[in-house]
């Protein structure tokens, strides 16, 4: 039988937490007189509590043995969900941002005084476990036996942590939605329009564009950081899937302390290497997709140095860092052609909208009604579209929230008294039809979009509330360390 859902308690899958710039911790070593062998038991000590620490809040290092209890939380959580599936759902990252989620929730549930009375998770386990009504005790110990693999006291305590959590989302994430926002909703997803344009075409434009050399450089020195170019790092690197990764976990732990580069760690592990081109910190990396703690790092290690084994999805990643290029503003030479194109591009613009300005003024001026006979006057295109919603896409017109807020709080017959300037160019619009909506509809999926509403709200808080806690107790998550 399908456990329920823990209904509020189980918002993880949405969450992210937000990752500031990490930098290392320093430690500085005083050397007092003492025995040697203190001493060195002192270095020993603090060494391995570095090797191992996962994070560090307000100047406390927590080791991976201190945050495994979180980690555990955050595995529980999603065997609520999805039982013993769950590896196959949420993959080593969303686990390790539940579990920070967690600490910081606790270390904040700690400092406000929060607490979950035993009456309070009795109650809960009973509307968990109570499909009809009634609290199944036999299906209690079941589901905890065979499909949690937990003693009692070991869920109930973590249940007591997962909902003391939620008393700290109810003290501080606050919702309010007005009925005109509801409204608003339910018309952008139900309401449709069909309007008539006539565009000024940047591509018809075109020809009539010229800009001679002394243009381009002084458009090139007055927009230096346009053509700025990013730093970017090259590397090469083992991907291990994550079903291979315990079969060759010591071995590959065992080589390391011994290889300097990853082509001989190829050889010795019998895995293949790639090799990627120059990167920004925003590029994809080939085969492994976008992997940003993998670049933070790549940009914060020396050259021709190892990386330690990083999770990434499906698997992990150990590199070697083979070449960098710095921040740079390329010589005007090098981008002589695409300073051209630009500055034809905005002159291109600068025309359309000064053209699509002075057809609105003249349609103000002589109150036509109908765009069609200012498109003959200019012997420019009259086109109109099939009807379409606020976040569709509008035939040969485009995305644009802009347009779009304008045409659905428009009128019929309407000529919008602005222009719009998109990628293929400048565009005049005049609403053709706009349908109303049906008000006994509206009535009956009102709650269902007032609670749409809530959840967008509560997910954009709750982002910004773990924020604010990361700041509150000076959270640096580190990369991880070797496993």
């Amino acid at each position: 039988m399908k456990l329920p859902p823990l209904q509020a308690i189980i918002f993880s899958m949405l969450l992210k937490l937000k990752r500031k710039q990490i930098k290392q911790v320093i430690w500085i070593l005083i050397f007092f007189i003492i025995p040697a062998f203190i001493l060195w038991g002192s270095i020993t000590y603090l060494t391995t509590r570095r090797k191992t620490a996962v994070g560090q809040s307000k100047g406390h290092l927590i080791t991976a043995q201190e945050f495994s209890p979180y980690v555990e939380l955050a595995k529980i959580l999603y065997l609520l969900n999805y039982g013993y599936s769950y590896p196959t759902k949420v993959n080593p990252q969303q686990i390790e941002s539940q579990a920070w989620q967690f600490y910081l929730l606790l270390e904040k549930a700690k400092k406000d005084k929060i607490f979950v009375s035993d009456e309070e998770v009795i109650q809960k386990i009973k509307e968990i476990f109570s499909p009809r009504g009634k609290f199944d005790k036999d299906w209690y110990f079941r589901v905890l036996k065979f499909r949690l693999h937990m003693n009692p006291r070991v869920f109930e305590e973590s249940l007591r942590r997962i909902l003391t959590t939620e008393k700290v989302w109810d003290k501080y994430i606050k919702v309010e939605v007005k009925d005109e926002e509801v409204l608003d909703l339910y018309k952008k997803d139900n309401q449709k329009a069909k309007i008539g344009y006539i565009l000024i075409s940047y591509e018809k434009i075109e020809k009539e564009i010229e800009v001679n050399e002394e243009e381009v450089k002084k458009f090139y020195e007055e927009n230096k950081e346009v053509f700025k170019e990013e730093p970017k790092v090259k590397i090469r690197y083992l991907f291990i899937p994550q079903q291979e990764y315990s079969k060759i976990k010591e071995k590959l732990r065992k080589e390391l302390k011994n290889t300097q580069d990853i082509a001989t760690l190829s050889k010795k592990i019998n895995l293949p290497y790639k090799e990627t081109k120059l990167l920004t910190a925003s590029s994809p990396i080939e085969g492994i997709g976008w992997a940003p703690q993998v670049l933070k790092t790549a940009f914060s290690i020396p050259k021709n140095s190892l990386s330690k084994i990083l999770a990434v999805n499906n698997g992990f990643i150990i590199f070697e860092k083979i070449d960098e290029e710095s921040a740079r503003i390329p010589a005007f030479e090098e981008v002589k052609d695409k300073a051209k194109k630009l500055l034809k591009e905005k002159k291109q613009q600068e025309y359309a909208k000064e053209l699509g300005e002075k057809i609105i003024k003249e349609i103000e001026e002589k109150k036509i009604s109908d765009l069609k006979v200012i498109a003959k006057n200019y012997n420019l295109e009259y086109k109109e579209t099939k009807p379409f919603k606020y976040h569709d896409y509008i035939e040969g017109v485009g995305l644009s929230k802009d347009l779009a807020e304008a045409i659905f709080k428009g009128k019929k017959g309407e000529i919008i008294p602005k222009t719009f300037l998109l990628s293929k160019g400048c565009y005049i619009i005049q609403i053709k039809q706009i349908t109303e909506i049906d008000k006994k509809k509206f009535e009956e999926e009102k709650q269902k979009y007032r609670e749409k509403i809530i959840a967008q709200k509560e997910f954009i808080q709750r982002l910004k509330f773990l924020s604010q806690l990361e700041d509150e107790f000076d959270l640096k998550i580190y990369s991880k360390p070797q496993q």
